[in-house]
Protein backbone atom coordinates (compact mmCIF):
# COMPACT_ATOMS: atom_id res chain seq x y z
CA UNK A 1 0.00 0.00 0.00
CA UNK A 2 1.30 3.40 -0.94
CA UNK A 3 0.48 5.29 2.21
CA UNK A 4 1.22 8.90 1.34
CA UNK A 5 -1.08 8.74 -1.99
CA UNK A 6 -3.62 7.24 0.83
CA UNK A 7 -3.08 10.01 3.15
CA UNK A 8 -2.63 12.63 0.45
CA UNK A 9 -6.41 11.61 -0.82
CA UNK A 10 -7.92 11.80 2.42
CA UNK A 11 -7.35 15.36 2.73
CA UNK A 12 -8.11 16.02 -0.99
CA UNK A 13 -11.41 14.39 -0.28
CA UNK A 14 -11.93 16.62 2.76
CA UNK A 15 -11.48 19.92 0.52
CA UNK A 16 -8.25 20.76 2.22
CA UNK A 17 -5.26 18.75 -0.07
CA UNK A 18 -2.03 18.64 1.92
CA UNK A 19 0.42 21.23 1.04
CA UNK A 20 4.59 20.85 1.38
CA UNK A 21 4.79 23.05 4.07
CA UNK A 22 2.12 20.30 6.08
CA UNK A 23 5.14 17.68 5.50
CA UNK A 24 7.49 16.73 8.62
CA UNK A 25 11.00 16.65 7.90
CA UNK A 26 12.47 13.02 7.70
CA UNK A 27 15.38 14.10 10.27
CA UNK A 28 12.95 15.21 13.02
CA UNK A 29 11.69 11.59 12.93
CA UNK A 30 15.21 10.19 12.73
CA UNK A 31 16.35 12.22 15.79
CA UNK A 32 13.32 10.62 17.66
CA UNK A 33 13.97 7.63 16.57
CA UNK A 34 17.56 7.27 17.62
CA UNK A 35 16.24 8.67 21.23
CA UNK A 36 14.03 6.25 21.85
CA UNK A 37 15.95 3.42 19.83
CA UNK A 38 12.97 2.20 17.51
CA UNK A 39 12.41 2.27 13.72
CA UNK A 40 8.63 3.07 13.32
CA UNK A 41 6.68 1.63 11.60
CA UNK A 42 5.87 3.15 7.94
CA UNK A 43 2.05 4.03 7.81
CA UNK A 44 2.97 6.29 10.92
CA UNK A 45 6.17 7.47 9.61
CA UNK A 46 4.44 8.45 6.16
CA UNK A 47 1.57 10.06 7.47
CA UNK A 48 4.27 12.28 9.32
CA UNK A 49 5.98 12.91 6.13
CA UNK A 50 2.93 14.27 4.21
CA UNK A 51 0.76 15.65 7.30
CA UNK A 52 2.60 15.82 10.68
CA UNK A 53 2.97 19.81 11.05
CA UNK A 54 -1.15 19.72 9.33
CA UNK A 55 -3.38 21.31 11.94
CA UNK A 56 -6.96 22.09 11.05
CA UNK A 57 -7.65 18.15 11.51
CA UNK A 58 -4.13 16.51 13.48
CA UNK A 59 -5.14 19.19 16.29
CA UNK A 60 -8.18 20.83 16.60
CA UNK A 61 -9.84 17.99 18.62
CA UNK A 62 -7.54 15.14 19.58
CA UNK A 63 -3.76 15.80 19.43
CA UNK A 64 -1.12 14.35 17.17
CA UNK A 65 1.89 14.40 18.87
CA UNK A 66 4.88 15.92 17.74
CA UNK A 67 8.51 13.43 17.17
CA UNK A 68 9.86 15.19 20.58
CA UNK A 69 6.96 14.30 22.45
CA UNK A 70 6.84 10.21 21.36
CA UNK A 71 7.72 8.32 24.20
CA UNK A 72 7.36 4.02 24.71
CA UNK A 73 5.65 1.67 26.84
CA UNK A 74 5.83 -1.81 26.36
CA UNK A 75 7.24 -1.41 22.56
CA UNK A 76 4.39 0.74 22.30
CA UNK A 77 4.90 4.30 20.65
CA UNK A 78 2.47 7.24 22.12
CA UNK A 79 1.65 9.36 19.18
CA UNK A 80 -1.94 10.54 20.03
CA UNK A 81 -3.59 12.20 23.03
CA UNK A 82 -7.17 12.78 24.21
CA UNK A 83 -8.44 16.41 23.88
CA UNK A 84 -8.90 16.50 27.83
CA UNK A 85 -5.47 14.18 27.94
CA UNK A 86 -7.30 10.92 29.16
CA UNK A 87 -6.70 8.90 26.30
CA UNK A 88 -3.58 8.29 24.80
CA UNK A 89 -3.25 5.86 21.16
CA UNK A 90 -0.36 3.86 20.85
CA UNK A 91 0.87 2.09 17.67
CA UNK A 92 3.53 -1.14 18.30
CA UNK A 93 6.94 -1.18 17.60
CA UNK A 94 7.79 -4.77 18.34
CA UNK A 95 8.22 -6.17 14.97
CA UNK A 96 10.42 -3.63 13.23
CA UNK A 97 9.22 -5.45 10.01
CA UNK A 98 5.76 -4.70 10.14
CA UNK A 99 4.84 -1.50 8.00
CA UNK A 100 0.90 -1.37 9.11
CA UNK A 101 0.95 -2.85 12.51
CA UNK A 102 -1.75 -2.13 15.23
CA UNK A 103 -3.16 0.73 17.05
CA UNK A 104 -3.85 1.07 20.67
CA UNK A 105 -5.47 2.87 23.47
CA UNK A 106 -5.57 3.12 26.90
CA UNK A 107 -6.21 5.40 29.49
CA UNK A 108 -3.79 7.88 30.64
CA UNK A 109 -3.23 6.28 34.18
CA UNK A 110 -0.15 4.58 34.83
CA UNK A 111 0.40 1.52 34.42
CA UNK A 112 -0.98 1.78 30.93
CA UNK A 113 -3.51 -0.76 29.63
CA UNK A 114 -2.93 -1.11 26.32
CA UNK A 115 -6.53 -2.11 24.42
CA UNK A 116 -6.37 -2.93 20.20
CA UNK A 117 -8.16 -0.11 18.75
CA UNK A 118 -7.74 -1.54 15.02
CA UNK A 119 -5.31 -4.27 13.59
CA UNK A 120 -4.30 -1.42 11.17
CA UNK A 121 -2.51 1.73 12.06
CA UNK A 122 -3.72 2.94 8.51
CA UNK A 123 -6.98 2.37 8.79
CA UNK A 124 -7.01 3.95 12.75
CA UNK A 125 -5.35 6.95 11.18
CA UNK A 126 -8.15 7.39 8.46
CA UNK A 127 -11.20 6.90 10.62
CA UNK A 128 -9.43 9.25 13.17
CA UNK A 129 -9.06 11.81 10.83
CA UNK A 130 -12.63 11.71 10.20
CA UNK A 131 -13.79 11.86 13.49
CA UNK A 132 -11.45 15.15 13.84
CA UNK A 133 -13.32 16.34 10.66
CA UNK A 134 -16.39 16.36 12.04
CA UNK A 135 -15.34 17.45 15.56
CA UNK A 136 -13.94 20.34 14.33
CA UNK A 137 -11.78 20.24 11.34
CA UNK A 138 -14.23 20.73 8.96
CA UNK A 139 -16.16 24.62 8.83
CA UNK A 140 -19.96 23.15 8.66
CA UNK A 141 -21.35 20.48 11.28
CA UNK A 142 -24.30 19.36 12.40
CA UNK A 143 -25.36 15.83 14.62
CA UNK A 144 -28.82 13.98 15.27
CA UNK A 145 -30.22 10.81 14.16
CA UNK A 146 -31.08 9.09 10.68
CA UNK A 147 -33.30 6.31 9.85
CA UNK A 148 -32.03 2.97 10.88
CA UNK A 149 -31.94 1.95 7.01
CA UNK A 150 -28.51 4.55 6.13
CA UNK A 151 -27.30 2.83 2.84
CA UNK A 152 -24.61 5.78 2.00
CA UNK A 153 -22.94 4.06 -0.03
CA UNK A 154 -26.10 4.39 -2.25
CA UNK A 155 -26.13 8.50 -2.31
CA UNK A 156 -21.79 7.68 -3.24
CA UNK A 157 -20.19 7.94 0.09
CA UNK A 158 -17.37 5.67 0.93
CA UNK A 159 -16.46 3.67 4.24
CA UNK A 160 -12.91 4.23 5.02
CA UNK A 161 -13.24 2.07 7.99
CA UNK A 162 -15.03 1.38 11.48
CA UNK A 163 -13.74 1.40 14.98
CA UNK A 164 -16.11 0.52 18.21
CA UNK A 165 -18.72 -0.04 16.04
CA UNK A 166 -18.14 3.45 14.52
CA UNK A 167 -17.93 4.01 10.55
CA UNK A 168 -16.68 6.98 8.72
CA UNK A 169 -17.52 7.97 5.51
CA UNK A 170 -16.86 10.32 3.13
CA UNK A 171 -17.98 11.98 -0.12
CA UNK A 172 -16.55 15.50 -2.19
CA UNK A 173 -16.01 17.84 0.41
CA UNK A 174 -18.44 15.91 3.14
CA UNK A 175 -17.73 13.83 5.97
CA UNK A 176 -20.01 11.34 8.06
CA UNK A 177 -19.52 9.24 11.18
CA UNK A 178 -22.06 7.05 12.06
CA UNK A 179 -22.90 4.93 14.86
CA UNK A 180 -25.13 1.97 13.83
CA UNK A 181 -28.62 1.73 15.95
CA UNK A 182 -28.27 -1.33 18.44
CA UNK A 183 -29.75 -4.76 18.15
CA UNK A 184 -32.53 -3.96 20.95
CA UNK A 185 -36.21 -3.22 19.34
CA UNK A 186 -36.41 0.06 20.51
CA UNK A 187 -32.62 1.10 18.79
CA UNK A 188 -33.85 1.89 15.35
CA UNK A 189 -31.95 5.12 14.37
CA UNK A 190 -28.51 5.80 13.23
CA UNK A 191 -26.31 8.67 15.26
CA UNK A 192 -24.73 10.29 12.88
CA UNK A 193 -22.18 13.48 13.43
CA UNK A 194 -21.28 15.38 9.89
CA UNK A 195 -19.18 18.02 8.30
CA UNK A 196 -18.74 19.81 4.93
CA UNK A 197 -16.67 22.55 3.48
CA UNK A 198 -19.48 24.47 2.49
CA UNK A 199 -23.06 25.51 3.83
CA UNK A 200 -24.24 23.68 0.38
CA UNK A 201 -22.69 20.66 1.10
CA UNK A 202 -24.07 20.03 4.62
CA UNK A 203 -27.82 20.64 3.48
CA UNK A 204 -26.84 17.93 0.46
CA UNK A 205 -25.70 15.45 3.77
CA UNK A 206 -29.24 16.12 5.03
CA UNK A 207 -30.89 15.96 2.13
CA UNK A 208 -28.65 12.53 1.38
CA UNK A 209 -30.35 11.26 5.33
CA UNK A 210 -33.40 12.42 4.83
CA UNK A 211 -33.47 14.26 8.08
CA UNK A 212 -32.64 17.73 9.78
CA UNK A 213 -29.89 17.74 11.46
CA UNK A 214 -28.60 20.24 14.50
CA UNK A 215 -26.21 22.76 13.07
CA UNK A 216 -23.40 23.42 15.35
Amino acid sequence: MNFKSYYRTLFKTFGFPLKPSHALPAAAIAKAEKRLGVRIPAALRDYYLVAGKERRFNTCHNRLLPPSEWFLDKKRLVFMVENQAVVLWSVSTANPKAQDPSAFVAVNEEPYEWQQEHRKLSVFLAVMLHYQAVGGGLPFRASGDAPKRCRLEDYGYTCCGEINSQLAYNRAERVIFAEPPGDLPFMTKWRVSVGAKTKEGLASIEEDLGVKLNVH
